[in-house]
């Protein structure tokens, strides 16, 4: 038998982000800016729009967003909501060019 490791570091895995206030003017405007899963999502049923944010459902729960928070979806489906904070805490960008946006500003 192996010892316990007590330290583990999570597998990075690529996600899709989109801002509350983008789904909410893609709604009202054209779904074509807004990436395929977010208006699927929603005619299914998935998620409802109002004018000060959106809620995403994973299963029965319900995860509120609101205008500055981004939604993740996961490579599994899945839904998590972040503040900017959160967001920039966990996430960094996956192509090398975003990352030398983030870095210029």
């Amino acid at each position: 038998m192996f010892e316990p490791m007590r330290e583990y570091l999570k597998i990075p895995s690529r996600v899709e982000v989109v801002r509350a206030r983008e789904i909410i003017s893609a709604s009202g405007e054209s779904w074509d800016t807004s990436p395929g899963w977010v208006r699927e999502c929603y005619e299914r049923g998935g998620m409802v729009i109002s004018a000060t944010g959106v809620t995403v459902f994973n299963g029965p729960a319900a995860l509120r967003a609101q205008l500055a928070d981004f939604v993740v979806r996961d490579h599994r489906g899945i839904f998590s909501v972040y503040d900017e904070t959160a967001f920039e805490q966990n996430f960094v960008p996956a192509h090398s060019a975003e990352v030398f946006k983030l870095h210029a500003a």
